[in-house]
């Protein structure tokens, strides 16, 4: 009997030390998936940075040769080489957003109406249907639908499943968009009449970087379903296809909670730029291309640009000029952007100097990083003009009452 129950534990023995066994190389094997799935990460962010910042030199270059010229025969390649930096910033914007949402980065949440943020992603899309020659058809209710939302990430998230209506309708086709209430929830539906999807593809459509033969229809990465999703599910929402097949149509339905909050009422902010007044604004960028024609657009809208290509030659521009605005890139050899924005707000010349961050890198701990070395903005390459001239010229109305 004896040896009967010494059989007995050594049998536990054997199965406790495989159970242990089996745990850790479970703990191993979800380790080395982490450490890809972070390696991934950091992959996608390095090369977005990267290819950023002679993107940004592309399209401020592309931006000078409209300003400069009436001849339609530099005009259209201008507008082409616009077009085309606007799909490569998309498809680096996708891949950056993967990053951001597996991380849940940047999701700033408030209440907003659903109806507004549909229409303000109908009207990004408008152009686009235009082009293509897209009935749209909108049909929402007069009482509006409160939601806890991420604005921008919410807009981006129609956007992409209206940019997939546009792609896979033909000639004429018709885009129907419905929002209604539901058992506590905003429902919004977008149908279209097009090439539809068949029941394998419905089972992989929302997964990154999956490719169809309608993802072939018009390129891309297969990231925008994935991102869609994404999105709406960490705003506790869910979004679902359906298709009754190839050749009929599709329709995807977001479903968000509504909220009985309230929004808060914001004074919408001023976005035309045109005031008279000159500021004094120092470029800082590596990139010669970038830095050189930035500046020249600055100045061809009245404004006093000087350029420097490195941390210590701005700083010493910085001292004679006093600029009242300073565009710094980050990620420039030697002193960094951040160091350069450092020393400009501890100088006692540089506390009225608005420094704005000009980068290739838009991660959230980017972000805190310039806020933490004195930058009052966060803009990521390529910059959009418009954005920049809209906070220039809320500094040209600060310098402009500060005389008055």
């Amino acid at each position: 009997m004896g040896q009967a129950r010494q059989a007995h534990d050594g049998h536990d023995g054997q199965v406790d030390r495989g159970a242990k066994d089996r745990r850790q190389g479970l703990e191993r094997r979800n380790d080395e998936l982490d450490g890809a799935e972070r390696a991934r990460q950091e992959f996608f962010a390095i090369l977005s940075h990267e290819l950023r910042n002679p993107i940004h030199a592309i399209h401020t270059n592309a931006l000078l040769i409209k300003s400069r010229t009436k001849d339609g025969e530099l005009m259209r390649p201008a507008e082409a080489i616009e077009r085309q930096v606007g799909r490569l910033t998309k498809i680096l914007n996708d891949l950056l957003d993967v990053v951001k949402i597996a991380q849940r980065e940047d999701l700033t949440f408030s209440v907003v109406e659903l109806q507004q943020v549909v229409s303000r992603a109908v009207e990004a899309t408008r152009r686009s249907m235009d082009t293509h020659r897209r009935e749209l058809m909108v049909d929402m209710p007069e009482a509006p639908l409160y939601v806890r939302a991420d604005t921008a990430r919410f807009e981006q998230a129609i956007g992409h499943v209206l940019a997939n209506a546009v792609k896979f309708s033909g000639q004429q086709a018709e885009i129907k968009v419905r929002v209604t209430e539901e058992s506590g929830n905003a429902v919004l539906s977008i149908r279209d009449n097009g090439i539809g999807i068949t029941a394998e593809e419905l089972q992989q459509i929302f997964t990154r970087f999956t490719h169809s033969e309608r993802s072939h229809v018009s390129g891309g990465l297969g990231l925008g379903l994935h991102i869609a999703r994404a999105v709406v599910e960490l705003h506790g929402g869910k979004i679902d296809a359906c298709s009754d097949g190839h050749g009929k149509g599709a329709e995807f339905i977001f479903s968000i909670p509504l909220t009985e909050e309230l929004p808060i009422k914001e004074t919408p902010a001023r976005t035309q730029y045109g005031d008279a007044t000159a500021l004094r604004i120092l470029v800082v960028d590596d990139n010669r291309d970038a830095a050189d024609s930035l500046a020249t657009l600055l100045e061809m809208n009245g404004h006093t640009g000087l350029v420097a290509y490195e941390g210590a030659t701005a700083l010493e521009k910085a001292e004679k000029m006093r600029p009242h605005v300073a565009l710094v890139d980050i990620g420039m050899p030697g002193m960094n952007g951040f160091e350069v924005a450092e020393k400009i707000s501890q100088a006692p010349w540089g506390k009225k100097t608005v420094l704005v961050a000009v980068t290739g890198w838009g991660a959230k701990s980017d972000r805190t990083r310039s806020r933490e070395a004195g930058f009052a903005y966060h803009l990521t390459k390529p910059v959009d003009y418009d954005t920049l001239a809209s906070l220039i010229a809320t500094e040209v109305r600060k310098v402009g009452d500060a005389k008055a």
